[in-house]
């Protein structure tokens, strides 16, 4: 129920929503914190001053199907996808519904502040239920104001609250940002169980940020602290805007089966922030463009389907890329040799750049490979005549080239079979490889970057 007091709500109105107001304004539910900005879901429509909607697969705002997820939803500005919904005691709530418009074709809602509504620091608390299903993903998280300029994870995420279907009774609280070595990284663990599933009651999620840490509560008890204190956290003294979108699948939660039912609603109550009494806010740090994107890391889980997947010979691994604008974009596809899915490096053409998968934890002493072989299977248009495969450990790399070995194997779904010996891979010290694949550099016979798709399947090292 909302508690706030209605002349809040009407000077709240008068400053137009806006956090940087200097308007102080008075809420008496958290000591020590004043409340700048509030979403209280009341009228008829979904306000149009704090609020736009995504669209579509992912594709239209330049990522791969699924939005880099595999996940399998619409989104949609549709009615039934997203609206205010007033209940018997008078209560309104924004629902967003996933619905199933036909068998697998599920359309959802996805609602942002990007441009409208910025926060920095202070504390964010939201009234919400999820929906628990098994192939939901709720959410209600934020990006930093520079996505558009330097994309993820380089502007930082900041997941208030994440439930993925499985597990109805558990939350998470996470970042992710690109560390001062300019690789990716990510403050995951420390979920929260409770004694119901989150979609029988309303609870409140909230986070209390300041220059050092990120405090994550439920129903404000305190169940994770994560530290920012240092340079390689910059992403998290910058501005960010908030969103609410529940994702149908994807390759955390998983596809719905026979036990989801449609539709599956998310429902929020309000959403208030405060900034904290006595604090002075600083000036946002120079944004160092390079700094943060030089090394981007491919969402999880999407390297497993490059490998062959019944002899796990490279656990733990993460995919990235490099490159002067022709780094390639990296998703899955399901036109595979091996199990049900394989990677495409998608290269925008015009200039050099790689994709490669990265043991960066955990390199591997693979010295016992010395006089085997690299073998993959590969889909790759015509257009290409040449490609870098390059494989490095800590301290050395080696590269050899496509044109200088002939397919052994000729496969299904227009792939075919190459077999490297690894003793060609001359200096390679094979005792701690940290990339056991990478590709740079798909040429034309022109010797120019071509834009195209390459498919890569089954990479295994045989002895």
């Amino acid at each position: 129920m909302k508690k706030l007091n209605l002349f809040y709500v009407f000077l709240l109105f008068l400053i137009g929503c806006n956090p940087d107001s200097d308007i102080p304004i008075e809420e008496p539910d958290f000591e020590g914190y004043t409340l700048v900005w509030s979403e209280e879901f009341d009228g008829n429509e979904i306000s149009t001053l704090n609020w736009i909607h995504e669209l579509g697969d992912g594709t239209g705002y330049g990522l791969p199907s699924g939005w880099g997820n595999d996940e399998l939803q619409l989104y949609t500005d549709a009615s039934e996808n997203s609206y205010i919904e007033e209940n018997a005691d008078g209560v309104s709530a924004l629902v967003i519904a996933a619905t199933e418009e036909s068998p697998g074709n599920y359309r959802s809602g996805k609602l942002t502040t990007q441009g409208l509504q910025s926060f920095r620091y202070g504390k964010i608390d939201a009234r919400i239920k999820l929906p628990t299903a098994q192939g939901m993903w709720p959410a209600f998280w934020m990006l930093g104001d520079n996505f558009p300029t330097i994309g993820w994870a380089g502007c930082g995420e900041i997941d208030i609250i994440e439930l993925v279907g499985f597990e109805p009774d558990v939350i998470h609280g996470n970042i992710h940002y690109v560390d001062g070595g300019q690789n990716y990284a990510n403050a995951e663990g420390d979920p929260k169980m409770i004694n119901e599933t989150f979609d029988q009651n309303y609870h409140n999620f909230s986070i209390e940020w300041t220059p050092t840490e990120i405090q994550w509560f439920l129903d404000e008890e305190l169940f994770k602290t994560t530290s920012i204190d240092n340079d390689g956290l910059k992403e998290f003294d910058r501005s960010f805007y908030l969103i609410l979108n529940v994702a149908v699948g994807g390759n955390w939660p998983g596809s719905p089966d026979a036990t989801t039912t449609f539709p599956q609603k998310m429902y929020v109550d309000y959403i208030r922030y405060y900034s904290k009494n006595g604090f002075t806010v600083l000036s946002e740090p120079v944004l160092d463009v390079d700094e943060e994107t030089v090394f981007i890391n491919v969402p999880p889980n999407i390297a497993e389907y490059a490998f062959n997947e019944s002899m796990n010979q490279f656990p733990n691994i993460g995919t990235m890329i490099f490159g002067a604008g022709g780094e390639p974009n990296i998703f899955s596809s399901g036109t595979a040799v091996d199990g049900d899915s394989a990677v495409v490096f998608s290269y925008p053409g015009s200039n050099w750049g790689g994709g490669w998968f990265d043991l960066d934890q955990s390199p591997i002493d693979l010295s016992a490979y010395t006089n085997g072989s690299l073998v993959l299977s590969i889909n790759i248009p015509s257009v290409i005549v040449d490609a870098e495969i390059k494989l490095e450990s800590v301290n050395s790399n080696a590269a050899v080239f496509l044109t200088n070995y002939t397919p052994t194997n000729t496969l299904s779904n227009g792939y075919v079979e190459y077999t490297i010996p690894l003793s060609d891979f001359v200096g390679l010290d094979f005792t701690d490889i940290k990339i056991p694949f990478a590709l740079w550099n798909p040429v034309d016979a022109g010797g120019t970057f071509p834009a195209a798709d390459v498919l890569i399947d089954n990479i295994h090292w045989v002895q």
